[in-house]
């Protein structure tokens, strides 16, 4: 009995970090996944993605626009296990589409990152290329859904690197 007892308290002690933490570390490739999520909902031009990388700990803010067509943002964050990240992201309005553009830049990463890229490259959505070389890992990919997009993302010893393009139709458009 008295063994049971000291391995059920052996085990509550030993699990108390986790319990108290709230929460589980993810993996840089989950992160890399999390970040291109976030820039794929400003390229995509969602009202709320402000909000949304605000609440999802990004430092976010609406750049002063120069044209009532074009809506900028600018954010940063530190992404867990990989290291602080920057994003701008660009949402240009013409006739008949929508043009949506959101890069993220982390200089000197932390972590795996050929599993990181390799993650994103592996999404449902996307299909493409991956090359490794020179230490570093690559991947230039397309969108395969309804949205025409274009991702460029690496990992290196300069950076890391997601930058979405998305090209959206308008469903109306307006006349002049």
């Amino acid at each position: 009995m008295r063994v049971g007892l000291a391995l059920a308290l052996a085990l509550v002690l030993a699990a108390q970090p986790t319990l108290v933490q709230g929460k589980t570390k993810s993996s840089p490739a989950e992160q890399a996944v999390a970040a291109l999520e976030m820039c794929e909902a400003f390229a995509k031009g969602d009202v709320l993605a402000l909000e949304t990388a605000i609440g999802a700990g990004w430092d976010a803010y609406e750049d002063e626009s120069e044209s009532p067509f074009i809506r900028s943002y600018s954010a940063g964050r530190e992404v867990p296990g990989i290291g602080w990240g920057d994003m701008f992201a660009l949402v240009e309005t013409y006739p008949d589409r929508t043009l949506g553009y959101c890069r993220i830049d982390i200089a000197e990463p932390r972590g795996q990152g050929e599993s990181a890229i390799k993650a994103l490259a592996a999404l449902d959505g996307y299909e493409g290329e991956m090359a490794s070389e020179n230490g570093g890992t690559y991947a230039s990919l397309i969108g395969t859904g309804v949205l025409e997009s274009l991702l460029i993302t690496h990992w290196d010893a300069v950076g890391f690197v997601i930058q979405l393009t998305i090209l959206t139709p308008n469903t109306a458009t307006s006349e002049h």
